[in-house]
């Protein structure tokens, strides 16, 4: 299956390729659960955006439109209302992942296109214009795509889905989680959608706490969705927006695969 992500940062698609093949190698049929650990590339394969990464950049848009041939932005309102805030983005994503798809067709015998597009979005401090933007350029491209859509919805960024499935494995770890706790007032893994500060360097800052606690560790960072159990993930993950989004990923996703092997 070729899965195709927008999102606006390398650090943003490595986190969502990891929770989807977490949720694959774990909630899949029995043959997927045996071939994602070795062989995942028989499973699933993301189609990058031709620019060298392996994701579309939500900030980009625009500029895709340029090398896919026939591509035309249609603006206006959603089913007769205003679109809320990203409703048009969205929807220009859409329009170039059905290009993309097709291109993706072409290109493969057995014809073989886009099977599934994510959105992942950081709400920062519009949670909830966003949330219902995002949604109503899904309602309207599900009318003719092919393609399942799963909207990715951070609240308020990346890193709360990070902290969600951070553990502290040694006492190092265990002494900077207990003096962030201390200077917040609370768990900012248990609690991480209550960090809201866009300023880097202040101590509500998600990326800030983040960096605090793995040491400012890429790898370390990594394995907070890569190791931590979905259960964990899933619990943590109400206020953030990650347990909705596994949730997409295993009802609108998972079904791909069916009951028997194919070809990716």
């Amino acid at each position: 299956m070729r899965l195709l992500v927008f999102c606006e940062a390398d650090a943003d698609f490595r986190t969502v390729s990891a929770l989807v093949d977490r949720v694959l190698q774990e909630e899949g049929p029995v043959w997927v659960r045996d071939l994602m650990p070795s062989h995942p590339e028989s499973i699933r394969a993301w189609v990058g955006d031709g620019q060298g990464r392996s994701f579309f950049d939500l900030h980009n848009i625009a500029a895709y439109r340029r090398y896919l041939p026939n591509v035309r932005f249609m603006p206006g309102h959603f089913d007769g209302k205003p679109g809320a805030a990203g409703a048009q983005m969205a929807r220009n994503a859409f329009t170039i992942a059905r290009a993309v798809a097709r291109d993706e067709e072409k290109k493969r015998d057995p014809p073989a296109g886009v099977a599934a597009v994510f959105v992942v979005w950081d709400m920062d401090d519009q949670g909830e214009g966003r949330r219902h933007g995002l949604a109503q350029a899904r309602d309207e491209a599900s009318r003719w795509a092919r393609f399942r859509i799963v909207l990715g919805c951070p609240d308020a960024a990346r890193e709360a889905w990070v902290l969600a499935g951070f553990e502290a494995e040694t006492d190092e770890e265990r002494a900077r989680l207990d003096e962030v706790r201390r200077e917040l007032g609370f768990c900012p893994c248990q609690e991480a959608h209550r960090l809201r500060a866009k300023e880097e360097h202040v101590a509500r800052s998600p990326k800030l706490v983040v960096r605090r606690l793995t040491g400012d560790d890429f790898e370390r960072e990594a394995r907070c969705s890569t190791d931590a159990p979905l259960a964990r993930l899933r619990g943590r993950g109400v206020g953030s927006g990650l347990h909705a989004f596994l949730q997409e990923v295993k009802e609108r996703v998972v079904p791909l695969w069916g009951g028997s092997p194919s070809r990716t």
